[in-house]
C-alpha cells in the first residue's frame, strides 16, 4: 500500500517546473480551448496575424498562385 508521503515524493520539484511550452499535448489542448471560446463568443478563431504567419510559411512550401485567400 502506498502512503501519501510516497505519492508526494514521486513528483519532483524539477519535474513540476518544466517549461510548459515544450509540452505539445498541453499546448494543443490550450489552442483548442481558445478556439472554442472564440467561436462561442462569435469571433473568428484564426487571427489575422495567424493567417499572415501561415501565408509566409506556405509561401516557402507551395506556389502562391494555388493558395486561396479570404
Amino acid at each position: 500500500m502506498r502512503t501519501r508521503t510516497a505519492l508526494t515524493r514521486s513528483v519532483s520539484p524539477k519535474a513540476a517546473n518544466t517549461d510548459r511550452r515544450q509540452l505539445s499535448r498541453l499546448r494543443d489542448l490550450c489552442d483548442e480551448v481558445l478556439a472554442s471560446f472564440r467561436l462561442a463568443a462569435g469571433q473568428d478563431p484564426i487571427s489575422e496575424q495567424d493567417r499572415e504567419a501561415a501565408r509566409e510559411l506556405m509561401g516557402g512550401v507551395a506556389p502562391m498562385g494555388r493558395m486561396v485567400s479570404n
